[in-house]
């Protein structure tokens, strides 16, 4: 029998339901070993993000999202018992890290009082979003002709479990059933990538780890990210952790301003496919700053469009703009000067029917029409109307605009798009599952509905083609931190190792590198592996492929010699375990000696 696990091949290949992650990497919690950190989703991709956390009394969970793309959509529990997870603190509210909380739920994985511990934007934007993600989920079950994974009383019993808090900190037992005995402390602070989003630390017996959740520090209506403490363990994310640094946001805004003016002195309809929470609010906000700069002739043809969550996620921000804890204090004063609603234009069209986006995009096909500006989700391609408005474009249109503001996942919509246009196509085809606004469309041979057959199952799709000069890419938005960020959060965490999560298999690479040549603290930088845990004590145990900077020391090797170490070490998926590190520091009984010590000197001085 093949005993190489294909998915995972650090595994076992026979692991089923009752394959515990702990066990079998033989880590046993206890005083000397009091945490341990499992990766359930998110380690080597981008999506569904979710992290086991192990005390000597408590399991709970960091994040619980789902997958944007195809593949494994939800966190692997296997290994999870009834009712033994305690509490889930959830770092943000996107849906790679909240999607999979109603699974929690549906599998009797919580315990009866186990809290959500959230801030209260988060609180507020993932309801909006679970709701919306069950229609979702709801659809393409329907489609797969599978039973669906959880239901709408599994969402509504979510939201009665979620308990706010505000950036700070105390004792988890405060806010979860779990034993008193557990000395199991947390601490939140400002993440600077969306609305209430926060890292989040966990000490117990003296021994730290911080989770970086999504790191921003760039979108101008949000706060900069506040300092973490110092930890043992971090575990960060590394979506750009390949790109040294981002395109300035100004400089951004700036060359997507100028290429939807452009688009609208050519009378050329734009599309933005955009995140509904975040970047849809940094957009809206730009084009309420801007807009205004337009002459008044081509102000006056061009109709700004948000459409679906977009405009529900702006009402919640409203919510929040008197707030200084989650709100930059330019927004904070901008409203207390008579503005109550900064990220929102006064002409602004929230279409809620079919009916009113055709009515918009055939007024838009008329000589002399409204250009219409539509921001739309999702930022992919893969769900919500963005897609429909692309068909409808390819149907409607001999000319428009698509401008991709974000990171394009595998086996998205948008990730295809940009493939093809690395490929050199001048033409770009597509599928999506997404209905159309309608069929009323004009004769046109570059569009077709048609049928699939997929496991099995009939399935409706529609496939279009677009000239290739019609997408753009627009770098230099994204809400998330780049290796200058990254490398500057990690530095004031100072942690002996890091787990590197959330990112590509090359950003994980060029970080971990990174990370290991310029952060003095670190001893060993590593890619997290699936159902992998870490455990944090004396010696953190990491049982997979390290660098350490003793890889980038030493004259006496050659460029390429370092190149091909450090290749060797990054690539294998399977390596016996990597040397542990050599932690020195004095445990809490000897700081606890030295400072009596020090006192009992200081008494008899005195």
């Amino acid at each position: 029998m093949n005993d190489i696990n294909e998915e995972m091949p650090w595994l076992p290949a026979d692991i089923d339901e009752t394959f515990d992650p702990l066990a079998h990497a033989d880590v046993e919690i206890d005083a000397e070993t009091p945490i341990a950190v499992t990766p359930r989703g998110g380690a080597r991709e981008v999506g569904r993000s979710c992290y086991q956390v192990d005390t000597e009394f408590s399991t709970l969970l960091v994040d619980c999202g789902l997958n944007q793309g195809t593949g494994d959509s939800f966190p692997d529990f296997r290994g999870l018992e009834p009712g033994s997870v305690g509490a889930v603190f959830l770092t943000h509210a996107h849906i790679d890290h909240s999607g999979g909380l109603p699974v929690l739920e549906a599998r009797g994985l919580l315990a009866d009082d186990a809290p959500i511990i959230a801030t209260p934007p988060t609180i507020e934007i993932a309801k909006t979003l679970l709701e919306d993600s069950l229609k979702i989920h709801r659809r393409e079950s329907r489609h797969a002709g599978e039973e669906q994974q959880y239901v709408e009383a599994h969402v509504e019993a979510i939201f009665e479990r979620f308990e706010p808090v505000d950036y700070g900190g105390g004792r988890a037992e405060a806010l979860a059933d779990i034993p008193d005995e557990d000395p199991l402390v947390f601490q939140m602070g400002n993440a600077g990538h969306l609305l209430g989003s926060a890292w989040l630390m966990l000490q117990t017996n003296g021994y730290r780890t911080v989770f970086s959740g999504d790191l921003g520090g760039r979108a101008p209506h949000l706060p900069d990210i506040t300092a973490p403490p110092q930890a043992d363990l971090l575990v960060l994310e590394s979506t750009y952790g390949s790109l040294h640094s981002h395109t300035s946001m100004s400089d951004a805004q700036t060359d997507l301003y100028n290429a939807v003016k452009r688009a609208i002195q050519s009378g050329e309809p734009v599309l933005i496919p955009t995140f509904a929470v975040g970047r849809a609010q940094v957009l809206m906000l730009m084009f309420a700053n801007r807009l205004h700069t337009l002459s008044d002739d081509v102000r006056d043809r061009v109709q700004l469009v948000v459409d679906g969550m977009a405009q529900e996620a702006t009402d919640i921000y409203h919510e929040f703009t008197t707030n200084a804890s989650f709100m930059d204090e330019s927004i904070v004063n901008r409203v207390e000067s008579g503005t109550p609603k900064p990220f929102l234009r006064d002409d602004t069209a929230f279409p809620d029917t079919d009916s009113h986006r055709r009515a918009i995009l055939s007024d838009a096909a008329q000589s002399g029409g409204k250009v219409p500006i539509i921001i739309a989700p999702s930022g992919m391609l893969t769900g919500g109307n963005s897609p429909r408005y692309l068909t409808e474009f390819a149907a409607r249109f001999g000319s428009a605009n698509i401008f991709l503001t974000g990171y394009q996942a595998q086996n998205t919509t948008g990730r295809v798009l940009q493939d093809q246009i690395k490929a050199d196509k001048d033409e770009l085809t597509y599928t999506v599952t997404s209905e159309p606004l309608g069929t009323d469309w004009p004769s046109t041979s570059n569009i077709v509905r048609t049928t699939v057959e997929e496991e099995g199952a009939a399935k409706h799709v529609t496939r279009a083609t677009i000239p290739a000069d019609w997408v753009s890419t627009i770098n230099g938005l994204s809400g998330h931190a780049a290796q200058s960020g990254l490398l500057e959060f990690a530095r004031t965490v100072n942690p002996e190792t890091v787990a590197l999560i959330h990112g590509p298999e090359y950003a994980q690479g060029d970080l971990a590198t990174h990370l290991a040549k310029n952060v003095e603290s670190l001893s060993e930088a590593t890619r997290s592996r699936m159902l992998t845990p870490i455990a944090v004590s004396r010696e953190i145990d990491v049982d997979t492929p390290a660098l350490t900077p003793e890889h980038f020391d030493g004259d006496d090797l050659s460029v390429p010699e370092k190149i091909e170490i450090m290749q060797e070490q990054l690539s294998a998926m399977s390596e016996d375990l990597a040397a542990a590190r050599n932690d020195t520091s004095p445990s809490e009984a000897e700081i606890r000696r030295i400072v009596r010590d020090e006192y009992e000197s200081a008494e008899e001085t005195g």
